[in-house]
């Protein structure tokens, strides 16, 4: 099985973001993320007009920097004690919520000569990570006062582990508690980073406050969809992915298993109707690879019945043109299918670079 991406497609993705983001003084931080900072990908997502890459993983960062691509990179992930040397050796933001990982990255960039920037992240409500609001002056002091860092902004992250989705109340949350923190500590932060895909719904809609000035993203140039609806964005590419999956065995048979009904080889409980007799496909791919509920298949008349590990069974009774054995099957995929898929050793990447690089 084999996952292609098509950076041309990335690169102009990007370009219409940056500039619908840039209509509104809003400093757009690409996130390579879903890509494992592949950098092709990286190099398109640049070439769009992005100045920040946003990643999670160190190993990722390293990845990007040994490729030779030397532009700023922002830690998305909480940084973890055991990795602040790195943190600041690779990258040049990174955004922080715990005060004693904020002492120990002070140490870090005091020994590397190094001025490490910090955004302080506020909960405003998903419950991940984030400082909350009463904390956030407190917190603002002590890391004024560490050598080494510059707190340069605040920010916060929505419609990840609790979906709260962005709303005109939390996001100018945010903007209150980092307004008080300027009035308290008499300065003003420099970056209010009011959150990643899911915003652009208020971006587009002119309802992000004026005092939001950066947004971390990656579905929108990669999928060119918001994250939280699915719906296409104004970007000229929804096609960037494709999922290819060889046919292993064809075969009708029953759509209703026999026998006593426990969990599947994933643990889930399934539900099954009785739709008759119908015939069945198997693609060489399975949960083992990827998010199989995050797939869509392309072929018409054909839909996705379930997956075990390494086997993922797709009903094509009605499929136009028929299927045969060894065909290759594509599919649509969604974030959660894309991710997994970049990250998954099983799964041949085959990237197509932009023109340009």
């Amino acid at each position: 099985m084999r996952i292609e991406v098509d950076c041309n497609r990335i690169k102009r993705n990007t370009e219409a973001v940056v500039r619908m983001c840039a209509e509104q003084d809003i400093e757009l931080v690409g996130v390579t993320k879903a890509c494992c900072g592949h950098p092709d990908v990286a190099r398109a997502i640049l070439a769009g007009g992005v100045k920040m890459l946003g990643e999670s993983r160190l190993r990722n960062v390293r990845r990007i920097r040994e490729a030779g691509i030397d532009a700023a990179c922002m830690l998305l992930r909480l940084p973890s004690l055991s990795e602040v040397e790195d943190v600041v050796a690779l990258t040049q933001v990174s955004l922080n919520s715990e005060v004693e990982t904020l002492r120990r990255l002070s140490r870090a960039a005091a020994d590397q000569g190094r001025i490490h920037q910090v955004i302080l992240m506020v909960e405003t409500g998903d419950r991940r990570e984030g400082v909350m609001p009463e904390d956030a002056l407190e917190v603002a002091r002590i890391v004024r006062g560490l050598p080494g860092l510059h707190l340069v902004g605040i920010g916060t992250n929505l419609a990840c582990i609790g979906g709260v989705v962005p709303t005109r109340g939390n996001v100018q949350l945010l903007v209150d508690v980092a307004e008080a923190a300027e009035r308290a500590l008499r300065f003003r932060f420099e970056v209010i980073s009011g959150g990643h895909t899911s915003n652009f719904d208020m971006l587009m809609a002119h309802e992000l406050p004026p005092r939001v000035n950066q947004l971390r993203s990656g579905e929108s140039l990669l999928l060119g969809v918001n994250s939280t609806t699915n719906n296409p964005l104004p970007c000229p590419h929804q096609d960037v992915f494709n999922v290819v999956a060889e046919v292993i065995e064809l075969k009708t048979k029953p759509s209703l298993p026999d026998g006593p009904i426990t969990v599947d080889a994933m643990g889930r409980v399934p539900h099954w109707d009785d739709l008759g007799p119908r015939q069945r496909a198997i693609v060489a791919m399975g949960e083992q690879d990827m998010r199989i509920d995050g797939l869509r298949p392309k072929r018409h008349g054909v839909f996705v019945v379930g997956a075990s590990s390494d086997h993922t069974v797709v009903d094509v009774t009605d499929a136009e043109p028929p299927v045969k054995l060894g065909d290759e099957l594509a599919f649509d995929p969604i974030y959660a299918a894309m991710a997994t898929a970049m990250a998954s050793a099983g799964v041949t990447k085959v990237v197509t670079p932009n023109k340009q690089q």
